[in-house]
C-alpha cells in the first residue's frame, strides 16, 4: 500500500469516526420532505458553524480543529440523511460501507464509475424481497450469476446483510425501525427469520481505492483544510469577511459531497433489478 492509500484510508476511518451514528442521520432526515431540503437544512447549520469558528479572536487553535473535525461530521451524517430519503438501506459494517464509496465519487468529481466502488447503494426494497421466500429461492442462482464484479458483489452484500438482519444486528434493526418505525420493522424482521437461510455467501475482500483516488481523496480533503489558513488570516484584518470565507467553504464541500451521495444512491440496486435479473 502507497503513501496516498495509506492516507485515504486514514480519512476512511477518520470519517466514519466522526459521522456518528447513520440511525440518527436517517430519522432527522426523514423529518424532511425531500433531500433537496435536507441539504438545504444541513448546509445552513453547517455555514453558521463554519464562521463562528473564524470569528472568535484569539481561539483559532481550539475552534478550527473543531470545525474541522464537524465538517467531517455532517459529510457523512448528510449523505445517509440523503440515502434514506431516496428509500436506500444505510450500509455501514467493519466489512462494507456506503460512506467509503461516495467518498470514491467525491473523490472522482462526483463523476458515477461503477469501477471505484466496491458495490451499489441497495434499497430497502430490494433488501425486503432478499427478506421473502421468493428473494431466498432466487438467491443462489443470483450468487452464480456472470454480471460484473461491482454487481456481484452487491449481490452477496445484500444475501449478507439479510443474514445478519435475522441473526440479530442491532445496527442494522435499528436502521430498519428508524424507515419503517418499530412496528413494521418487527413484521418484516419476523418474515426474515421464517425465510431466510445461511447461503455461505463469500463477500469479497475490500478492495484499496486505487492509487488515482487516494490521491484525489487526500488531495481534495487537504485542500479543503488548509484553505482555512487563508481564512483565518482574513480574520486578522477584517473578521467578518474572513467568516464568510470560511462559511463558503464549508458550504462548497457539504455540497460537493451531498452531489455524490445522490449520484451513489440514485444508482441504487432495486427489487426491479433483482428481479429481471433472475435467470
Amino acid at each position: 500500500m502507497g503513501l496516498e492509500d495509506t492516507i485515504a484510508e486514514a480519512i476512511v476511518m477518520a470519517m466514519d469516526e466522526l459521522a456518528g451514528n447513520p440511525q440518527r442521520a436517517v430519522k432527522s432526515a426523514l423529518d424532511c420532505d425531500s433531500p433537496a431540503q435536507w441539504i438545504k437544512q444541513e448546509r445552513t447549520k453547517l455555514a453558521v458553524i463554519g464562521g463562528v469558528e473564524m470569528v472568535v479572536p484569539g481561539l483559532h487553535a481550539f475552534t478550527i480543529p473543531t470545525g474541522v473535525s464537524y465538517l467531517l461530521h455532517k459529510m457523512g451524517y448528510i449523505s445517509w440523511g440523503i440515502g434514506a430519503l431516496k428509500g436506500a438501506y444505510i450500509i455501514e459494517t467493519e466489512a462494507y460501507s456506503d460512506l467509503r464509496n461516495i467518498l470514491a465519487l467525491w473523490a472522482n468529481e462526483s463523476d458515477f464509475n461503477a469501477n471505484i466502488i466496491e458495490h451499489l447503494a441497495i434499497s430497502f426494497d430490494a433488501l425486503r424481497w432478499a427478506l421473502s421466500a421468493e428473494g431466498q429461492a432466487a438467491m443462489p442462482d443470483l450468487l452464480e450469476e456472470s454480471v460484473d464484479e461491482t454487481t456481484l458483489r452487491t449481490y452477496h452484500i445484500l444475501q449478507k446483510l439479510a443474514e445478519n438482519l435475522v441473526a440479530g444486528d442491532e445496527r442494522g434493526q435499528s436502521i430498519a425501525g428508524a424507515m419503517l418505525g418499530a412496528e413494521e420493522a418487527a413484521l418484516l424482521l419476523d418474515a426474515g427469520k421464517a425465510h431466510v437461510k445461511h447461503l455461505n455467501c463469500e463477500v469479497m475482500l475490500t478492495r484499496p481505492l486505487g492509487r488515482k483516488i487516494s490521491r484525489r481523496l487526500a488531495y481534495k480533503l487537504a485542500s479543503r483544510i488548509s484553505a482555512r489558513v487563508p481564512a483565518k488570516m482574513i480574520v486578522g484584518f477584517i473578521p467578518v469577511a474572513g467568516a464568510i470565507v470560511n462559511a463558503l467553504l464549508n458550504v462548497q464541500t457539504i455540497q460537493s459531497m451531498a452531489e455524490a451521495a445522490e449520484k451513489y444512491y440514485d444508482r441504487r440496486l432495486r427489487r426491479a433489478h433483482l428481479e429481471t435479473a433472475i435467470p
